[in-house]
């Protein structure tokens, strides 16, 4: 994975005198841990901040005294309740998680599958919701996953309906980011982008996961912005892409119309104050 991008000293940019850069260092140590990396050493932040050793160390000593990170095996670090709830509160002032759980839970129970909702987050999608049935063959996926912008059928959702501009704004991303992963998708990432133009949705048919078929569909802002993609999808042997096609995929694309609007409203009432 590459690299997080160091933050920017103060003495960048004289004119900003607001910008506090040990804040934002402390921020951005906070940001290298994930699922897949759940727990860290200094010298792992240091390597992935492009920091000094010291500056990481004073960082993470200041965090453990406030119980945003915790000492665990070794000299290695994870996040603490604190931090764990700054992350509980962002997902939950997204009142659309909220909005849109009864209705990916009635997908995933219809198709004996999974839906959920997710943001972008740099070459990663982030789910936000997670809505499964009783189907054992489904994905291990929960809120707060990650799963590739360049693979998943979210990712892909939110590519498709980004205006141009941006979309190649982020191909350029994962070019340099995520190339190999990237490359093998494209053929089929142009294909579901014509799907999406035509249909309104798009199918990924086993690239995220071999024998796993998911449909899926970018909820559109008024401003053409695309903060969220919802999705439907389940084994194979379950769901046919045939059936994402002509069942899934048509209710994914009217929810995502549904759910615009329950985005966008919340801007309107600030507009009208």
């Amino acid at each position: 994975m590459a690299p997080t991008k160091a933050a920017p000293d103060a003495a960048d940019d004289p004119k900003d005198r607001q910008f506090v850069t040990a804040l934002a260092r402390g921020l951005q140590i906070l940001q290298c841990f994930t699922p897949a990396r759940p727990e860290m050493s200094g010298s792992d932040l240091a390597r992935l901040t492009k920091l000094p050793q010291p500056t990481v160390w004073r960082l993470c000593h200041t965090m453990i005294e406030m119980g945003v990170l915790i000492p665990v095996s070794g000299e290695k670090m994870r996040p603490g309740l604190a931090a764990l709830r700054l992350g509980h509160s962002a997902i939950a002032g997204l009142g659309i998680a909220e909005i849109a759980r009864p209705h990916l839970q009635d997908l995933a129970d219809t198709f004996e599958g999974a839906g959920g909702l997710a943001a972008r987050d740099g070459t990663d999608m982030v789910i936000l919701q997670r809505c499964e049935s009783d189907n054992r063959l489904l994905m291990n996926l929960h809120v707060g996953s990650r799963v590739p912008l360049s693979t998943s059928a979210l990712g892909w959702a939110w590519l498709a309906g980004v205006p141009e501009e941006e979309r190649a704004r982020a191909v350029a991303d994962m070019e340099a980011k995520d190339g190999a992963r990237w490359e093998k998708a494209r053929a089929g990432f142009a294909q579901a982008l014509a799907e999406y133009r035509e249909r309104g949705f798009i199918i990924n048919h086993g690239v995220l996961h071999k024998g796993y078929n998911t449909a899926a569909s970018p909820i559109v802002s008024a401003d053409g912005s695309v903060p969220y993609a919802i999705n439907c999808g389940s084994a194979a042997v379950t769901l046919s892409v045939a059936r994402l096609r002509a069942d899934v995929g048509p209710r994914l694309a009217e929810l995502s119309k549904a759910l615009a609007h329950a985005v966008t409203r919340p801007a309107k009432r600030a507009q009208g104050r």
